[in-house]
């Protein structure tokens, strides 16, 4: 896999056609992965006027992260957990009939 240098100073991009990884170096930043790339779009970003823009609309969103999946974070998971406790708890509590197991017309009105 060999560099070839962009249409743009320091930035470098290098293209695996077997398994379809493009790889882009930006200035003092480690190389980015990118699966899945067809070789048109490591050919468009080769001769582009503005790499920049190229790489950022087309080739950007399919990166790699060096991770694999990103994890769910626990604070977003705990706070989905509170939300949706929150949600269930008004819904049974706004729908919990009167003494008499019938809904009265003031409980609709306030409702």
């Amino acid at each position: 896999m060999d560099w070839a240098a962009l249409k743009s100073k320091h930035v470098y991009a290098a293209y695996d056609a077997e398994s379809r990884d493009l790889h882009v170096k930006f200035p003092g930043t480690p190389p980015v992965r990118h699966a899945d790339i067809p070789p048109h779009v490591y050919q468009n970003l080769l001769e582009t006027s503005d790499p920049h823009f190229y790489y950022n609309y087309y080739v950007a969103p399919s990166r790699v992260s060096r991770g694999g999946r990103h994890p769910v974070s626990v604070s977003y998971a705990l706070k989905l957990a509170l939300l949706l406790a929150a949600c269930s708890l008004l819904m049974v509590t706004s729908l919990d009939p009167g003494p008499s197991g019938v809904f009265e017309e003031s409980e609709l009105r306030s409702n």
